[in-house]
């Protein structure tokens, strides 16, 4: 209909340049580089960041779990952006902060850090995982939060092996115990005898990437499960 138009568009001189290098890792930063400005995931960046971090994420989110039992979505790489965290807490021996920035950090610092150190962390990562598999079910209800699952994980972690066939029942009694306790908080009638430890995880519940928040959503299940 508009061939003036069409002939604009086909005709247009486009800049391009060719980037020649077989060095994997400058191929990495000059794809970050470009993106920076661009609406991408901290995960989707990190993914592209060369170091062990990137090499073994993707190893782990092949694991059976990852792929049959969480609920979350996959799309944005909220899979990769898990496993890293759940990598940060096995390298650093505890759950610590998972804000976007500690998470590029442990990425970028990997490179210069043993990969001994980190290929055992990812090893126990592994080892939790295979725990977890006999917990949890196909598209788990209790892992659709990309939120908890590492307090989740830690917990399984933590938890001695000969009581793994109970932590699934007693996560789903916890979740439904959550969900009355908010409905109750909520009616001004009822609100007085609201457990006040449920209402706790909820608020750091609120506050995912926290150090504290992981500490203590991890202490609260313990002492329950306790």
């Amino acid at each position: 209909s508009y061939p003036e138009i069409a002939d604009i568009f086909n005709t247009w001189p486009l800049s391009v340049v060719h980037v020649v290098t077989d060095e994997q890792e400058k191929i990495d930063e000059l794809f970050v580089r470009l993106n920076r400005s661009k609406p991408l995931t901290g995960a989707e960046i990190r993914n592209a960041m060369a170091g062990p971090v990137t090499e073994l994420n993707r190893f782990i989110v092949g694991h059976e779990l990852f792929k049959s039992a969480i609920s979350f979505p996959k799309k944005r790489a909220q899979d990769k952006n898990a496993a890293t965290k759940l990598l940060l807490f096995e390298y650093s021996g505890r759950p610590i902060e998972t804000k976007k920035a500690s998470l590029d950090r442990f990425t970028r610092q990997a490179k210069k850090e043993s990969r001994e150190k980190i290929e055992l962390a990812s090893r126990r990562v592994l080892d939790t995982l295979d725990r977890m598999s006999e917990i949890f079910l196909p598209q788990d209800p209790l892992l659709r939060s990309a939120g908890v699952f590492p307090v989740y994980y830690w917990f399984v972690r933590e938890n001695d092996t000969m009581q793994d066939q109970y932590v699934r029942e007693f996560l789903n009694a916890f979740e439904s115990s959550r969900k009355e306790n908010r409905e109750l908080a909520a009616n001004p009638a009822t609100a007085s005898s609201a457990d006040n430890e449920l209402l706790t995880f909820d608020r750091f519940n609120r506050s995912t990437d926290d150090e504290r928040g992981h500490v203590e959503r991890y202490r609260i299940l313990a002492k329950r499960f306790r």
